[in-house]
């Protein structure tokens, strides 16, 4: 019922948004650091409401940690501030739920999402990213092990 509310509530704030405001997508790739350093992916979708404050939902596979898969699901603002016809630096704060996935039971844990980064738009449509993003604690296993996870990606994005 929450998500329905909360879905409900973003596509009346992406409905009632000025003509500039704009949807997009993108994917990535990069290098997380767990418990120790993994390669990772990432797919994500926002929406730009002007030029300078946006939404955005991303998963995130941050690799292993502790032998087993790590995920990250994140909702954040977005603040851009443009510097050229080309060029924008990129913060994002947020929420961020991860998922451990251990052998015979799994561990999750809330968290604070930060991001900086910078983009480049090769056209209105098409740009690329490369960001930095802190996703808290990965665990709450109560075992000492307790890491932070976090992420530099290079990723792709489509406006429309």
């Amino acid at each position: 019922m929450k998500q329905h509310i909360l879905a409900a509530a973003i596509l009346s704030v992406c409905l009632a948004a000025p003509a500039a405001a704009q949807m997009y997508v993108g994917a990535g790739a990069g290098a997380s650091k767990t418990d120790s350093n993994e390669t990772s992916w990432k797919v994500y979708g926002g929406y730009q409401f002007t030029p300078n404050w946006g939404i955005e939902l991303g998963y995130t596979d941050l690799g292993r940690y502790l032998g087993s898969g790590v995920e990250s699901w994140s909702i954040a603002g977005t603040g851009t501030i443009l510097m050229g016809p080309n060029w924008s630096l990129l913060g994002k704060l947020g929420a961020t739920s991860n998922n451990a996935h251990f052998p015979g039971s799994g561990d999750h844990r809330n968290g604070l999402l930060v991001g900086l980064g910078v983009g480049y738009s090769f056209t209105k449509n098409v740009g690329v990213r490369l960001e930095y993003e802190d996703f808290g604690k990965l665990t709450s296993n109560g075992t000492g092990n307790n890491s932070r996870g976090n992420n530099v990606g290079l990723s792709i994005k489509y406006s429309f």
